[in-house]
């Protein structure tokens, strides 16, 4: 090879070396300037883009304890045929046990009851009273014969608020004997305030 053809081999040699080397370049400069403007490079994935999507904690409520649903405060929470008694609705026979087998059944009457009004009233099951000229009125609530329980036997009594005749609240306070009755007041007229006591009855088995 004469020195001629040395030096354009050479030459071309030179300019394929230098046209990688800018090809390089431009690939390079391609990638930096992609990244800086967020365009898609990559097999689609966007560099320096923000995830659109924004997980948010949803605000968690908490939770309302159970109730109970035999708790009430009047007769009207309760359902038919049911009674509020002492703030659970239930039936007379919740009160006295009716149902169990036992050597006598008993049975109580002839209650002597006084109130804060000073009044005092001997009464049968079944009968009663009233205070606030008739804005409340209360009778002892009566049952089957029952078998005796450990202690004295409780007498349940049934309020009655009225309002023009009209009856605005019912429920039944459960006494045992000797024992005074909360005070008893009427949801309409604040004045009404007055409690209740069981002094005696005669209880008879048989």
């Amino acid at each position: 090879m004469n020195m001629k053809k040395k030096v354009t081999f050479v030459l071309l040699a030179l300019l394929v070396f230098l046209f990688l080397v800018s090809c390089q370049e431009g690939i390079v400069n391609i990638d930096e300037e992609s990244i800086d403007s967020g365009e898609t490079v990559d097999m689609g994935t966007e560099v320096g883009a923000v995830d659109s999507q924004v997980v948010v904690d949803e605000e968690i409520e908490p939770v309302a304890e159970p109730v109970e649903e035999d708790e009430c405060t009047v007769n009207s929470d309760c359902g038919d045929y049911k009674l509020c008694l002492e703030g659970v609705c239930g039936t007379i026979n919740d009160v006295y046990d009716t149902h169990s087998t036992c050597d006598s059944m008993c049975n109580f009457n002839n209650v002597l009851v006084k109130t804060s009004d000073g009044d005092e009233f001997t009464l049968s099951r079944g009968q009663g009273s009233y205070t606030g000229a008739g804005s409340i009125e209360w009778k002892l609530l009566s049952s089957a014969e029952y078998c005796l329980g450990e202690g004295a036997t409780p007498v349940a009594i049934e309020l009655t608020m009225k309002n023009y005749g009209e009856v605005v609240q019912e429920e039944v306070i459960i006494l045992n004997l000797g024992e005074e009755s909360k005070v008893i007041t009427h949801p309409q007229i604040e004045r009404i305030q007055f409690t209740l006591v069981v002094e005696s009855y005669d209880e008879t088995c048989s």
